[in-house]
């Protein structure tokens, strides 16, 4: 797909990988609608670096809220009348503990943002997108959706369900909507203590996503 111009809603885009998102689609001269939920701050910072490059609009979006998930939809909608690419980015992580460690609120809260709160989204942003002639849907997910792994087990749990949404959602969505998932290994973002790789790394991955570029499947 090329980019120019396209209207592409990535949420939890005011830090992390979701910012280095905004901003090479940004570069791609894509008009970008960014969300925070917490972070304003970082979010205008992240909107007046996109805007030196393309549109660039700001919306607080609280992805536990069923309330905002269709405000979101009614302004994306007023801003442009369509949405071309979606990028399910937000996403939390309750800490580096052991399973018995965590609380039912932890297990409830990550369920909640990571997995429930992306098949809402999706879910609410299917019609726009069928509408267009060409139209991508990415969500990001982890290589802790592919490999279990110690003291994250509840996200591994959604992770691994991201991937199976995503598996199965594209058995059933028309051929001109795409939908791909990709699987960062450990990168350098406040929900790893900044290990791991730049987040502009993966917001790469995305991007050649987006241009259907990569040769190998992403899920």
């Amino acid at each position: 797909m090329d980019l120019k111009h396209k209207i592409v809603l990535i949420t939890g885009s005011s830090i992390g990988i979701g910012r280095e998102t905004a901003l090479a689609f940004a570069k791609q001269g894509s008009k970008v609608i960014l969300t925070y939920n917490k972070n304003k701050q970082e979010g205008e910072a992240t909107s007046k670096a996109c805007k030196q490059y393309s549109e660039a609009h700001l919306v607080h979006f609280n992805i536990l809220d069923d309330q905002s998930i269709r405000a979101l939809v009614q302004e994306v909608t007023k801003l442009y009348g369509k949405l071309d690419i979606l990028i399910n980015n937000a996403g939390v992580l309750a800490g580096w503990n052991s399973f018995a460690q965590q609380t039912f609120t932890d297990l409830e809260h990550q369920v909640a943002v990571n997995l429930t709160g992306l098949m809402k989204v999706t879910h609410a942003f299917l019609p726009l997108l069928q509408h267009q002639k060409e139209a991508i849907i990415i969500n990001i997910a982890s290589m802790a959706g592919k490999i279990a792994y110690d003291e994250i087990v509840p996200y591994c749990a959604t992770k691994f369900g991201v991937r199976g949404f995503t598996q199965a959602l594209a058995l059933e969505l028309p051929k001109h909507v795409k939908i791909y998932c990709v699987n960062p290994g450990m990168t350098s973002t406040q929900m790893t203590n900044f290990e791991g790789v730049h987040p502009s790394k993966v917001a790469d991955i995305i991007l050649k996503t987006a241009e259907e570029k990569l040769k190998k499947k992403v899920w």
